[in-house]
This record gives C-alpha cells, structure tokens and sequence, in this order.
C-alpha cells in the first residue's frame, strides 16, 4: 500500500492530489456521519416517541446533544494537540471516534424512550467530536495559506454529500431506522478509513512559541469578529437542518399538497436540489476567493442568500415557495461553508495548539444547537405553529452574520 506523509515544516508544504482526495473523503464521511442523522433520522424517531410534543423532544435531544458536542470538541481538540507517539496525534482519536459513531448508531437505534432517545445522541455526540476535532485540525496544519481556498473547495463538498447520503437513506429501500444506520455505518467507515490507513503523520511541532506568528492582540480581533460571523450564521443553520422535516409537514402541507407523498420523500428531493447548487456554490466561491485573495465579500453574499431563503420560507409556504427557498438557502449556504473554512484555518493564532484553537471555534457550530431550540421554541409560540416569526428572525441573524465577518483585518 503507497502512504501520503506527512513532514512537518515550520509552514506546512504545498499539498498533492492524493491528500486532498483522502482528506475530502474523511470530511464527507464525517458528514455522512452526522447530517442525516440530525435533519432526518431524529425528527422522525422524535415523531414516533413523543407524537404529542415532537417538537418539543426534537429540542430537547437537540440541546443535551449539544451540550455534549461543545465539551467533547474542546476536551478532544485539547487531547489531541497533546497526544505523542508513533502514531500521530491527529489519528488514534480519528479511529476512536469512528469506532464510537457505529457503537452509538446501535444505541439510537435500540432507544425506545424520551430519556433513551437523549443519551443515545449524547453519546453519538461525543464520539462525533472525538473523531471530528482532531480531522478538523489536519486541515489546517497540513495545508498552506495559498491552497486553503482551493482545498476547502473540496473539503466544502463534504456538507452537501452529507446532505444527499439523507436522499438515498429516505428511499424506499430502506424502510426502516435500523437499515438507514447501517447504511450510515458502511458509508462512514468506507470514507474515513482511507484517511486512517494511508496518512502518515510526521512528529508533533515544538511547542516553543511560532515565530510566523502575527501579533496576538490583532489575531484576537480577527479570531473574535470570526467567531461571531460563523456563530450567527450557524444559527440560522441550526433552525433549517432541525426543524424542516416540521416546517413542511404542518406549515407548507406538503403531504396535503403531494397526495401519496410522504414528507420525508419531500424534504429529500429538496435537499437534493439543493445539493447540486451548493457544490457548485461552494467550489467556484473557494476558487474565487483564492484568485481574488477576498474571502469577507463572498461571506457577506453568502449571508444575503441564506436570509433571502428563509425569508422565502416565511413568507412563501405555498408551492414552488419551499423549493425557491431551499435553491437560495443552498447557494448561500454552499458559499458560506467553503470560503470560511478557508478563512478560519487562515486566522487561526498558532500551529502548536490548532485542535484546541479549532474546538473554540467550534463553538460556533454546538452553541448555535444549543440556542436555536430555544428560539423555535420561543418563535414558534405556545401551539408550535408561528414559522414566518421563526424563519424571519433567523434570516436577520443570517444577515447579521455576513456584516460581522468585516471586523476582520488580516486578510480581506
């Protein structure tokens, strides 16, 4: 078997095809592991276990489970920039974690209560952030600055893929919750098992301080401003992947709308749709920004056209609304995640303490899960119906998030 090496440098060297390739792979299958689960699998076992207040139990399993994942990323991000041997320190806990996934799968699978649903995501929760802190942290330490764009382009591919592996499990092939994480398990595995068995890494860097360093104070402004953009538009991501299934079933009617249809089936072929718009977004934005040297405009679009989505959710419930609304969702969205993965491995403080750096900013995506339960809630209002106040609110949060990504001044 040939292996990719990894050397470490005092900045890291110009990456190959083959270690873009095996790092898209583990990144898809990452999120293969957690998208469909979440957006898919969850609302429906919510559904059956608690049809009185679904959901009410969907933001109950959403908070705890986020809870879990902001402590399990710090903790796993802390763990891994410190973790010696022949192995590497990004490795073992990938494969740990991966390990810990399918075990958890199992356990969503057997769970046949509230309180079974809720320790089942918690624990699929921190092996997620086991295996996914440390891959995270190979991005940026292996890949230099004037390739970032160009490889988060592909690494950006991961959250569409993750999307459509949601298509192929809502198939009628497989009808049941066990068969879809089965799928899951192999899809998973067979992504992140190359990475695991063909990737070397070379010794740890010395913690002596870096001295490519730029001034701490201006890299944490830049870090803060960043921070706040992706926490804003993690939020307004949070509410579209937790609650759609639900917005389609008792705000657009789509089952009443499509006789014979299941809601499901729906929300499927949207994320399908939106899948092709959001590769094609996502690359060409990474590619540009990397032509360009920007990455703050294509964010700021990227903001307009998620809040353009949702406020076409709001206002729009009627058919081809949804559809129109999840086409500029997924523009955006694709935009968004390529060129601020480029840009937070960009502005990050220093290479000795990447997964620790990267858990903090990981935050971004678990306190979002964490509030947006609280704000559908408190949207949505006393009988759950109120969603033009809830995607309205989430667009302005949107927008909000693409203004604040101007605070940055190391890079344009």
């Amino acid at each position: 078997m040939q292996f990719v090496h990894d050397v470490q440098q005092a900045g890291p060297a110009r990456v190959g095809a083959g270690f873009i390739a095996i790092l898209t792979l583990a990144y898809v299958g990452a999120f293969i592991a957690f998208v469909p689960l979440l957006t898919l699998l969850i609302p429906l076992q919510a559904a059956v276990l608690a049809p009185g207040d679904k959901i009410g139990l969907l933001s109950l399993v959403t908070l705890w489970g986020a809870v879990t994942a902001s402590l399990a990323n710090l903790g796993s991000g802390w763990i891994s920039d410190r973790t010696p041997g022949r192995f590497g320190r990004r490795r073992p806990w990938i494969l740990c974690g991966l390990i810990g996934v399918l075990l958890a799968y199992a356990a969503i699978e057997a769970a046949n209560s509230p309180r079974g649903l809720v320790i089942a995501i918690m624990g699929f929760q921190l092996a997620f952030n086991l295996m996914f802190a440390p891959l995270h942290a190979v991005f940026a330490d292996r890949v230099p600055d004037d390739q970032k764009g160009r490889v988060a382009a592909f690494i950006g591919l991961a959250a569409p893929m993750g999307a459509a592996s949601g298509v192929l499990i809502a198939t009628p092939l497989f009808p049941s919750a066990a068969a879809r994480l089965i799928v899951l398990s192999i899809l998973v595995s067979a992504c992140v098992l190359p990475l695991l068995l063909t990737w070397r890494e070379g010794p740890s860097p010395p913690r002596a301080s870096d001295p490519t360093s730029q001034p701490r104070s201006r890299l944490s402004a830049d870090f803060g401003f960043v921070w706040a953009s992706r926490f804003c538009f993690q939020i307004a991501a949070s509410v579209v992947g937790a609650y759609m299934l639900f917005y389609l079933a008792d705000y657009a009617r789509y089952a009443d709308r499509f006789t014979g249809a299941t809601v499901e089936s729906g929300l499927a072929k949207l994320i399908a749709i939106s899948t092709v718009l959001t590769l094609a977004a996502g690359f060409v934005g990474g590619l540009l920004s990397d032509r360009l040297g920007r990455r703050k405009p294509f964010i700021f679009l990227a903001g307009g056209l998620l809040a353009s989505g949702l406020l076409v959710f709001a206002l729009w419930p009627q058919w081809p609304g949804p559809l129109v609304g999840y086409i500029l969702y997924g523009l955006g969205f694709g935009l968004y995640t390529t060129v601020d993965t480029a840009l937070v491995a960009q502005i990050l403080p220093s290479r000795k303490n990447t997964a620790r750096d990267l858990g903090v900013m990981n935050l971004t995506n678990t306190l979002p899960a964490i509030l947006a339960p609280v704000l559908a809630i408190v949207a949505l209002g006393p009988t759950r119906s109120d969603w033009p106040t809830l995607m309205i609110a989430s667009a302005a949060i949107a927008l909000l998030g693409g203004g604040v990504v101007y605070g940055v001044r190391a890079t344009r």
